[in-house]
């Protein structure tokens, strides 16, 4: 709603906060300014360019806030409270690592396979933090059950307000435990996406939790414990799906072939055509 006491328009605060933006050094200046803008005054990034009107004092002074905490290096997502996932909008906050748009390709691989399976499946997601994987699932294939693992209480509390703002708490069971020690199996599907940032390359910033990052001295030390618990946790022709950073894709292929449970393993590539993660299959069980 637009204000009586007003300050320029719409188009001259994106302007104003992209050059803000452009000058610390951010990557996209032009959509953050636009997402920041859109937020504060209720409306889409295309109505910004769509609505020729002044904008509310209030309503500048709150962008212009956000603008200088983004430039103190705050995470954008942080700031406005939410970030997108597949289509959906989900809360995030300090202390909950923030869903990135390159997982939404192993979410999108999953529902594929689930919805090829043509029956209820049941699914397990291992370091679940804001439910952005579980619930994108959940929303797509209406006859699968997630259960979404998460040691931070914090993460759980904003995966459980996720489940319940996308209408998945009957179909998505959140449980606090270290990893996969508290889950049995067997699972249709198991899906991660673990911390993989070697622990000399995590930075010092206002970023996501160290928890959500920290993939020990090659970045692979909790897809190791994935690989392991496998045999365990999935079903005879089940699916492991796990995403990794770029430079350790072959080091995760060479580690799932040697595997003796496996049938098939591949790398799957995010949309830059980039090595993003594994999808296994497991051999099928004789009774």
């Amino acid at each position: 709603m637009i204000e009586r006491e007003t300050v320029g328009k719409l188009r001259d605060l994106v302007a104003e906060m992209e050059a803000q933006l452009k000058a610390a050094g951010m990557a996209t200046p032009r959509a953050e300014a636009e997402w920041m803008v859109a937020e504060a005054l209720g409306v889409s990034r295309t109505e910004l360019y769509l609505r020729d009107e002044p904008v509310g004092a209030a309503a500048v002074e709150r962008v212009r806030g956000w603008a200088a905490r983004r430039v103190a290096g705050e995470p954008l997502q942080y700031i406005l409270g939410s970030a997108p996932f597949c289509g959906l909008n989900l809360s995030v906050r300090p202390g909950v690592f923030i869903p990135r748009p390159e997982t939404e390709v192993l979410a999108e691989r999953a529902v594929r396979h689930l919805q090829g399976l043509g029956r209820p499946a049941t699914v397990l997601e291992l370091g679940t933090g804001s439910g952005a994987i579980a619930i994108a699932l959940a929303r797509a294939v209406s006859t699968c059950v997630v259960v979404a693992v998460e040691l931070s209480w914090e993460a759980l509390q904003v995966a459980q307000a996720n489940c319940a703002a996308h209408g998945v708490r009957d179909c998505v069971r959140l449980i606090q435990a270290d990893w996969a020690a508290a889950v049995r199996g067997p699972f249709d599907v198991v899906l991660s996406n673990p911390p993989y940032v070697p622990t000399q390359d995590i930075p010092p910033t206002l970023g996501d939790p160290r928890l959500a990052l920290d993939g020990g001295l090659d970045g692979l030390e909790w897809h190791r414990r994935l690989l392991a618990d496998m045999p365990r946790l999935l079903t005879g022709g089940g699916v492991l799906g796990a995403e990794c950073d770029e430079r350790q894709a072959g080091a995760l292929l060479a580690l799932a072939q040697a595997q003796p449970w496996i049938r098939d393993t591949a790398l799957y590539a995010d949309l830059a055509g980039r090595p993003r993660g594994i999808w296994i299959t497991r051999e099928r069980i004789e009774n």
